[in-house]
């Protein structure tokens, strides 16, 4: 079914070993970059394209796989492009994601009516796009290994005149040899918003943000995947620090972005073995801000 990417560990953030450092000119709060309260942001007060550039250094040779901007105040038009190297001087890149968008294209062909504008180009509007933080995401057909990333960002079409970024994601991301099975919950969301009547009629309305959760199995998992990987993920993050989660890194750019979203794990496990050298593990995550 789909190819799943929970993205731990997220190396842009300490650890008691390694502590990743952020250097830009002109950049505020850039400390934020590496914090756990996802709604603190970084922020470069203008949008020139040398000024909105920075560079985080992992600490030492990490292994990437997956690179994310999930918190931005990205307009319709802006871009970013990230360069994971391997030295200081940013020459060896291993991995270059090129330029790309925040807003691509959003609705796959065929599923919008004709009349609608979008239809045209499978594009936002400027006006469903205001305020909606689609996640930036970049998937390498390779991992590779390196310690700086050189994060370029175009803003110059954005009209609030200045850049906003959160937690930057760069991980090896946990995956399995099989796909989920089938069953699995994609990704859609909950509204935890309650309605009341009062008894002369009017309803009233306790309106809450929405978020999405998804479960699913995994339910070929060998002793090395489970206690190699997954083990490790619930023994270091528990079910209340965020990660960044994919549903399906193999599904198309339009569909992958709306099914990508930063998360806690709200359940796990246990695992079950259900042959020699075969085991089932049930996870289940939702949305964190």
């Amino acid at each position: 079914m789909a190819n799943p990417k929970l993205c731990f560990p997220n190396w842009t953030l300490p650890t008691s070993i390694v502590t990743p450092t952020v250097s830009g000119p002109g950049w505020i709060d850039l400390q934020n970059l590496h914090g756990e309260v996802l709604s603190e942001m970084a922020r470069y007060p203008g949008t020139d394209l040398p000024g909105t550039r920075f560079v985080i250094d992992l600490g030492t040779l990490r292994n990437v796989s997956v690179l994310a901007i999930p918190f931005h105040n990205a307009g319709l038009f802006d871009k970013a492009r990230i360069r994971f190297c391997t030295d200081a001087a940013l020459t060896d890149a291993v991995i270059d994601t090129d330029w790309q968008e925040f807003f691509g294209v959003i609705y796959p062909y065929g599923t919008l009516d004709p009349t609608r504008v979008e239809w045209i180009d499978g594009r936002m509007t400027a006006e469903d796009a205001a305020g909606y933080m689609i996640p930036w995401v970049y998937v390498a057909p390779v991992a590779g290994i390196g310690r700086y990333l050189d994060v370029q960002l175009d803003w110059r079409s954005n009209p609030a005149g200045y850049v906003d970024i959160g937690q930057i994601v760069a991980s090896p991301a946990i995956t399995s040899v099989y796909n989920i099975s089938y069953g699995a919950n994609p990704p859609f969301y909950v509204d935890p918003s309650t309605k009341t009547r009062a008894k002369g009629g009017p309803q009233f309305a306790d309106q809450q943000r929405s978020y999405r959760t998804t479960s699913m199995l995994f339910e070929w998992l060998s002793e090395d995947e489970l206690y190699g990987n997954f083990y490790e993920m619930v023994r270091r993050y528990g079910t209340t620090k965020p990660l960044f989660y994919i549903y399906d890194s193999d599904a198309p750019a339009a569909i992958r972005q709306k099914q990508s979203f930063m998360c806690t794990v709200s359940s796990v496990g246990p695992p079950t073995a259900t042959n020699f050298n075969i085991n089932s593990l049930p996870v289940a995550v939702e949305e964190a801000f």
